[in-house]
C-alpha cells in the first residue's frame, strides 16, 4: 500500500468522535457518515472539519419508508410533508448530504432475497428534487435491480451497496455518471461473525456475483468510491479498510486503479 495515498471512506456510520483516532490510523483523511438514529434524537451532527484535520461529510440520519428497513439509521416518513420536514431539519442541523433508504437489506435467510423497505421512484424523485432545492445531493441505500434503477432515474448522487444489480442498472449508472459505493466487506463480516460453513458459502456466492458487477461497472466507466460500512469507533477499522481495497482487487481492478478509486474517486464523490 502506498504510504502517502490520501484515502477516503465514502460510507461509514459514525457513532462517536472517539472514532477519529481509528480513522486517522488507517490513513483515511475524509469520511462520509451515512447516519445513525441517535443523531436524529439529538439533532446534532459531527463537525465538518475535526481539529485533527479529518474531514467529515455527514448525512446525520437517514430517511426511510415507514414500516420498512431503516429504524436503526434514522426517521420514518410517510407523506410529502414528512419528507420535506426531515430534509429541512437535516439542512438546519448541517447535513452535507441526504441519506435515503431506497430498499431493504440482503436477506441472508433467502437465496438472493431482500428484506422489506424502500421508496417508489416517484417518491425518490420528490425527495431528490426537494433536497436539490435546498442545495443537497442524495445518497441512496439500494439493493436489487429495481431499487437501483429507481434511484438512478430519480437522480441520486450515489448508490450505496447495490447488491443484486444487473447490467442494465450498471449501464444507467454509467450513462448518468452516478457513483457506486459497493461496500463488499459488510456482508463478509456478517458471514464471518456467524461462522457456519454453509452460511459462509451462501454469502460467498453473493459476494462473487457482487465482485463481477463491480468489474463490469468499472470497465463501463461507472464512477466508484470505497466505502466500508463500518460502525465507528472500531478498533479493527484499519484492517477492514484494507480489506475493502482487497475486494476491489479481487474483482479484477489493478492496484493502481484501486488506489485511484480509494483516493480520487472518494474526493470527487465528496466534492473535496
Amino acid at each position: 500500500m502506498h504510504e502517502h495515498t490520501v484515502f477516503i471512506d465514502a460510507h461509514v456510520h459514525l457513532n462517536s468522535l472517539e472514532a477519529v483516532s481509528d480513522i486517522l490510523h488507517a490513513c483515511v483523511a475524509a469520511v462520509r457518515d451515512a447516519g445513525i438514529k441517535t443523531n436524529a434524537v439529538s439533532g446534532r451532527l459531527p463537525p465538518r472539519l475535526h481539529p485533527s484535520g479529518l474531514t467529515i461529510h455527514s448525512a446525520g440520519w437517514a430517511i426511510y419508508k415507514a414500516g420498512g428497513y431503516g429504524s436503526m439509521l434514522g426517521v420514518p416518513v410517510e407523506t410529502r410533508q414528512d419528507i420535506k420536514k426531515e430534509i429541512l431539519r437535516l439542512k438546519t442541523a448541517g447535513a452535507a448530504i441526504i441519506k435515503v433508504v431506497g430498499s431493504g437489506i440482503v436477506d441472508l435467510g433467502r437465496p438472493f432475497g431482500l428484506t422489506r423497505g424502500g421508496f417508489e421512484e416517484d417518491e425518490l424523485r420528490l425527495i431528490i428534487e426537494f433536497a436539490a432545492e435546498e442545495g443537497l445531493d442524495v445518497m441512496v441505500h439500494a439493493n436489487g435491480d429495481e431499487a437501483v434503477l429507481a434511484a438512478a432515474k430519480a437522480g441520486a448522487r450515489s448508490i450505496e451497496h447495490g447488491f443484486f444489480m444487473t447490467e442494465r442498472a450498471i449501464d444507467l449508472l454509467a450513462e448518468r455518471r452516478i457513483f457506486w459505493v459497493p461496500t463488499v466487506g459488510a456482508l463478509v463480516r456478517v458471514a464471518e461473525a456467524r461462522g457456519e460453513k454453509d452460511f459462509i458459502d451462501h454469502v460467498r456466492l453473493i459476494i462473487d456475483g457482487h465482485l463481477k458487477m463491480i468489474k463490469k461497472a468499472f470497465d463501463r466507466g461507472v464512477p466508484l468510491a470505497v466505502g466500508t460500512d463500518c460502525v465507528l469507533p472500531e478498533r479493527r477499522y484499519n484492517e477492514y479498510y484494507r480489506a475493502e481495497l482487497g475486494y476491489l482487487e479481487s474483482a479484477g481492478l489493478s492496484r493502481q486503479d484501486v488506489l485511484a478509486v480509494a483516493a480520487e474517486g472518494g474526493r470527487r464523490l465528496l466534492g473535496i
